[in-house]
């Protein structure tokens, strides 16, 4: 099966989240353009245009509520997409929350791509490492960083370039600074919370999912009670719909978000100011050896 889509559907519910997922993608790659005698920006030129195919295996959790059925056969997926597409993919499948991962479930695409980025990157002369970050604001306790080569040395001259991609989760950025406005702290960070819960479960998708077959139930289901773990709150999977427990979710992250906005910023406003949850940066850097 192939899709190019954000990561963040793969590792919820894989294939049944195209139709939510697949908008974000075509919103465009967008690269900063330093100078053209920059190494850097020619690597994330290549990031930004070149395709690539990689196939990989999802990794299923064990489960107590689902076994697998007697004809399961291997989770094998291809994912399709740029190179700086599937990277942005690979960092958003390594969600953490307070440094813990959300998910496992994504690992061998995580190693396959960057493989494949190794492959794609040729600069005879330069050493190039990628890091690819992403969080809801800058420091926030839910993000996520992959990297592909070593970092540079401090002693050494870098040159850097930059691309963007889709995170999969909704811009919020005029809705935060509205918040701020009116509800201070609390009104950004619920904001932020109910973007970023949304956007690692998406209700609807996410019920088609707890109603399907294996493996998607048992990989949403483990999400979900992994979500709750890690935010301090419980959910009840066999229970509640999916609407009702993003909206525990959100609650819970959003306090979480809260105490962390007001330890960070001087006012609602400049923590509004910062929110960027809808964008993966991909960082190119070279250096001679």
């Amino acid at each position: 099966m192939t899709r190019a889509m954000s990561a963040v559907a793969d590792v919820t519910v894989f294939l049944l989240l195209v139709g939510a997922a697949a908008g974000a993608v075509t919103s465009g790659v967008a690269v900063d353009q330093p100078a053209t005698t920059n190494p850097a920006a020619t690597q994330a030129s290549t990031l930004a245009t070149s395709t690539a195919s990689v196939e990989y295996e999802l990794i299923v959790p064990a489960s107590e509520h689902r076994k697998p059925p007697d004809t399961a056969t291997l989770r094998q997926r291809t994912s399709h997409g740029t190179v700086a597409e599937l990277l942005g993919e690979a960092a958003m499948s390594g969600v953490t929350v307070d440094g813990e991962r959300l998910s496992r479930t994504g690992t061998d695409f995580e190693a396959k791509v960057g493989a494949t980025t190794r492959d794609r990157l040729h600069n005879p002369g330069h050493r190039t490492s990628i890091r690819v970050a992403w969080s809801p604001y800058p420091g926030a306790p839910v993000k996520s960083e992959y990297r592909v080569g070593d970092r540079p040395p401090a002693t050494v001259d870098v040159r850097a370039a930059t691309v963007t991609v889709p995170s999969g989760m909704e811009n919020v950025s005029e809705p935060a600074q509205e918040a701020a406005r009116t509800n201070g702290y609390d009104g950004v960070a619920t904001v932020v919370a109910r973007s970023v819960v949304d956007g690692l479960f998406p209700p609807a998708q996410s019920r088609y999912a707890l109603r399907g077959d294996y493996p998607s139930d048992v990989l949403m289901s483990t999400r979900y009670e992994r979500m709750g773990d890690l935010t301090g709150t419980t959910v009840a999977v066999e229970r509640q719909s999916t609407a009702e427990m993003n909206r525990e979710l959100t609650a819970a992250l959003a306090a979480r978000l809260r105490t962390d906005m007001r330890s960070r910023y001087d006012s609602p406003a400049d923590a509004a100011s910062t929110v960027q949850a809808s964008r993966v940066r991909v960082t190119v850097r070279t250096w001679s050896p």
